[in-house]
């Protein structure tokens, strides 16, 4: 009973009232006064003193006043640290790999070599003889096909070789590399036909009627010829053509000239003097 009449008073005098006066030290008038209590007092100051933690915690934590806390990094600083310590190590490897490379190269130069890991021919044993390997069916097969791949390839044409006049007709002017005239002329009558020089497939075809096409075809072997001043072609992009076969017809010549077909055979960068190569 005692207990409880004890702790029954300590918590009134929690609530018990105090009034704080504040009075005039000449007129006794009374200036400012409260009510309190002691439970009032710890209440209030507990939940500032609290307050002003978490503000302190937070402008320090979201506010660049962090910075000045001793031993704290920014993450700027950080991250260029980690780069910085990254490309240390990665130089640091690159010159380890430079040093070891100056040294074989050092070694190669004075002559001493180290010792092939590999071993050496003496560590083949007495008993081996190269008679016991024997070639499979599937290595033989394969020898075979290499061998007749080989002589394919040898037996293909040059390219520069066996072309055919694209146009019955007379040289008028020869290839002159210095003026930058990489082709011939040749004369012909308004309308003739315009063979294919050999076997290929027409890469393009451009022009107007009334200027004339210009037909680009990729012979086989690698060539390309162009052929100039047609009046109508025959063919598309994409068609096969043979040699001998009609790719165009002539067109007409600017007035007081004969007409003529311009044609150019180029071959690994480099044009080709079809003056040579047809005979003329």
């Amino acid at each position: 009973m005692e207990k409880k009449e004890k702790q029954a008073k300590r918590w009134h005098k929690l609530l018990r009232k105090y009034r704080v006066v504040l009075l005039d030290e000449a007129s006794f008038e009374e200036r400012f006064s409260l009510v309190l209590s002691r439970f009032n007092v710890f209440i209030t100051v507990g939940t500032t003193s609290v307050l002003l933690i978490i503000g302190t915690i937070l402008l320090i934590a979201y506010t660049p006043l962090r910075e000045y806390i001793p031993g704290y990094a920014s993450s700027n600083l950080r991250r260029s640290a980690i780069a910085l310590d990254q490309e240390s190590d990665s130089l640091t490897y690159q010159v380890a790999y430079q040093e070891a490379f100056i040294r074989r190269l050092q070694a190669v130069l004075d002559g001493v070599l180290p010792d092939d890991s590999l071993g050496s021919a003496g560590a083949i044993p007495a008993t081996w003889r190269p008679e016991k390997l024997i070639a499979s069916d599937r290595e033989l097969n394969l020898r075979t096909m290499v061998a007749d791949m080989e002589a394919n390839s040898k037996a293909v044409v040059d390219p520069d070789k066996g072309l055919l006049k694209p146009l019955e007709g007379t040289l008028l002017a020869p290839q002159r590399t210095s003026r930058r005239e990489f082709g011939i002329k040749l004369s012909g009558a308004d309308g003739a036909e315009i063979l294919s020089m050999k076997d290929g497939t027409v890469l393009s075809v451009e022009g107007t009627p009334s200027l004339g096409f210009v037909l680009l075809i990729q012979h086989s072997g690698g060539a390309l010829g162009r052929y100039g001043n047609l009046a109508k072609t025959v063919k598309r992009s994409g068609d096969y053509v043979k040699q001998g076969d009609l790719v165009g017809f002539l067109g007409e010549a600017p007035e007081g000239e004969d007409p003529f077909l311009s044609v150019q055979y180029w071959l690994g960068g480099e044009s080709l003097n079809l003056e040579k190569l047809l005979g003329l």
